[in-house]
């Protein structure tokens, strides 16, 4: 099911973004090749254009998705995004026997992305030390392990929290005999 605030904000930025480049809703859809009619009920909220549309329209006004989604970071007129218990995806990132992500959220900072993910590390869990341009912040709800950076090792317990430049060679390793629940916060540099 589609948000309507979702819709109604998708709607007022193409309309923005068309008046923006000054053109009337005729000349936008002689660029797109999208009818009239439909660019009216787009801009209106009183449909949703396929992707394929979308594309073209937002191709047609010289604009990119990330540009285009740029501002439109929270919804329900919130100054924070929630995300419930339950609501995160398993999500495969690393080779590693004993890794089990969960993805949280997904966010684009100026020259910046950013995510967020829970990471729990079963005991004994194996992986290879790995290297990202940006930096990491890792909290961990329960448990203790290690945390390799460069040859550097550091323990981490319930509460603790670390953050780093992820250009360094760094691995969590979990010795004990419990799994390690972390909080995961990436911040990924454009170049």
């Amino acid at each position: 099911m589609i948000d309507n605030e979702v819709v109604s904000r998708i709607a007022k930025k193409i309309r923005s973004v068309r008046l923006e480049k000054n053109y009337t809703i005729q000349q936008l859809a002689h660029r797109s090749n999208v009818s009239k009619g439909l660019l009216s009920k787009v801009e209106n909220s009183r449909t949703v254009p396929s992707l394929p549309v979308f594309i073209m329209i937002l191709q047609s006004l010289d604009i990119s998705l990330k540009e285009f989604f740029e501002e439109m970071v929270l919804l329900n007129g919130r100054e924070y995004l929630l995300v419930k218990k339950g609501e995160c995806t398993s999500i495969d990132r690393e080779a590693g026997a004993g890794f089990h992500y969960q993805y949280i959220l997904s966010q684009n900072i100026p020259n910046c992305a950013m995510e967020a993910m829970l990471l729990t590390l079963d005991p004994g869990a194996q992986g290879k030390p790995t290297t990202t341009d940006g930096y990491a912040f890792y909290y961990i709800l329960s448990g203790s392990c290690e945390y390799q950076i460069n040859q550097e090792v550091i323990r981490l317990d319930e509460g603790d929290s670390i953050y780093f430049n992820t250009s360094a060679p760094h691995l969590p390793v979990n010795k004990s005999r419990r799994k390690v629940v972390m909080l995961v916060m990436s911040f990924l540099v454009s170049k």
